[in-house]
């Protein structure tokens, strides 16, 4: 990830089904904790289809703001998120990684509130 550039929408994020309030998972990723950040449920699906995190994962749509909000929560648990992670298996594959902070910022910079379903007007 560029510095100071967000990743852009849509946001998935992997959370244990019925555990409201909980954090989502995080994963090691060259000896750093990570959070997985997502493109698309789809390449989440994949993630999850080829590791072994247990029972009950599943990928989360959110919004930029939401994502602000779990992001700040993960602070002090881990420094990093790790951009569309390729499926466990696929080894020598480098994991695109940016800094918490670093997204956080980006993201706070990045103006307001997406426009999801084109109320807002313009292009």
């Amino acid at each position: 990830m560029p510095a100071r550039e967000a990743p852009q929408p849509p946001y998935v994020l992997l959370f244990r089904e019925m555990e409201p309030g909980a954090l989502p998972l995080a994963v090691t990723a060259g000896g750093r904790a990570a959070v997985p950040l997502f493109g698309s449920v789809e390449k989440a699906r994949g993630f999850l289809a080829a590791a072994d995190f247990g029972e009950g994962w599943k990928p989360v749509e959110i919004s930029k703001n939401g994502l602000i909000r779990v992001l700040d929560d993960c602070r002090g648990q881990v420094g990093y998120v790790a951009l569309d992670p390729p499926p466990a298996g696929e080894g020598g594959v480098r994991v695109e990684m940016g800094g918490l902070e670093d997204l956080l910022d980006a993201l706070r910079q990045g103006g307001e509130e997406d426009d999801l379903f084109g109320l807002l007007g313009g292009g």
